[in-house]
């Protein structure tokens, strides 16, 4: 089933008594604050199992959450495990923690390593395709890259939150050069960009590929 609907019918999940509980993409567990962990942990069952490919994504947090799924209390409240793993390894590098939470937890984990998958996966094939913004767009593009750098150039590049405009700068003109109308929706032009992905959705499809 998926995890929402976990959410869903958490108060009939729960009252049937499971033989395993599979988690894949475990990752989804991650916030111990979520519902979503609070649910899962709700069901009752006498074998655990957890799938995932990103097993830790932001944080050492996410870790915890998913082993205390697997393996209640065995990393400690979450104070406990914030204290003496978390902040260590995280905030200071602390090796000797690192290694200590380690030892605890490989026991419980199986994994393939990238080396040992490659060798079951076919070659890796790449096309790069270089779409020219047609006059309407590329207008568009080059009214608000120069307004944005006539912005940035009046802020205070060593204020803190100099890095956040330009990043929120540079993902608005991405999306300008995706698709206008993602930023402006009264945008009545088109798009290189969505004119050709939608031709070569439409050829995939009628060729009987999955897109």
């Amino acid at each position: 089933t998926t995890y929402h609907t976990v959410l869903r019918d958490i108060d009939l999940l729960k009252s049937i008594h499971w033989e395993y509980v599979i988690l894949d993409e475990s990752q989804m567990i991650k916030n111990k604050e979520s519902k979503m962990f609070k649910s899962i942990n709700e069901l009752a069952c006498e074998n655990k199992i957890s799938l995932s490919g990103t097993p830790i994504e932001n944080s050492l947090s996410d870790l915890w959450s998913q082993m205390e799924f697997l393996n209640p209390q065995m990393l400690g409240e979450f104070s406990f495990f914030k204290t003496n793993y978390l902040k260590p390894i995280e905030k200071f590098r602390d090796e000797d923690a690192q290694a200590q939470l380690a030892k605890l937890v490989k026991p419980f984990i199986l994994r393939r390593t990238k080396e040992e998958v490659a060798k079951d996966l076919p070659p890796l094939t790449e096309s790069v395709e270089y779409i020219d913004l047609n006059k309407t767009q590329k207008d568009v593009y080059e009214k608000v890259k120069s307004a944005t750098r006539n912005y940035l150039l009046g802020l205070d590049n060593a204020d803190r939150s100099f890095k956040f405009h330009v990043f929120a700068a540079l993902t608005k003109l991405r999306q300008i050069a995706n698709n206008p109308v993602m930023v402006d929706e009264s945008y009545a032009g088109d798009s290189e960009k969505m004119d050709y992905i939608l031709s070569k959705m439409e050829t995939l499809y009628k060729a009987g590929h999955k897109v």
